[in-house]
């Protein structure tokens, strides 16, 4: 695990314990790994923000009732740090996840952040061990 990745990581156990608690979190805790994010990664971070914007916007529209600005900006603060392709199966792994524990918890209402922690490590630890691979691979 790369030394930067742990200023995205431990925020993200901090909300996953606030969001599974009080089902809100404090997205203050956000704000230096986003920052760094954008320092560190070459993308696009002005389309991210404007999208991130525009997302806010229509949940607001929709009175949060499918998923919570919270939500959003931990999607927002991982699209700085992961790559799209990445970001796509963050997302798909943590609704994958999601829709397990729904049918375990049985609760009307479940925190989603936890299982976006969670895929989060899961994908890092992913590109992790291929990036460690491929030096392997590409020997003769």
């Amino acid at each position: 695990m790369h030394y930067l990745e742990v200023f995205i990581i431990m925020p993200l156990f901090i909300l996953a314990k606030q969001d599974w608690q009080m089902k809100l979190i404090d997205s203050r805790w956000l704000a230096c790994p986003t920052f760094i994010a954008c320092l560190q990664h070459d993308l696009p971070c002005l389309t991210i923000f404007v999208a991130y914007i525009v997302a806010l916007i229509i949940n607001r529209h929709l009175q949060e009732k499918f998923l919570g600005n919270g939500d959003l900006d931990i999607l927002a603060a991982g699209a700085c740090w992961l790559t799209g392709t990445d970001w796509l199966l963050w997302l798909t792994l943590a609704c994958l996840l999601q829709l397990l524990l729904a049918n375990y918890c049985k609760a009307e209402q479940l925190p989603f952040v936890p299982a976006l922690t969670i895929s989060f490590i899961w994908v890092i630890v992913g590109q992790n061990a291929l990036a460690s691979l491929q030096p392997m691979m590409c020997q003769p």
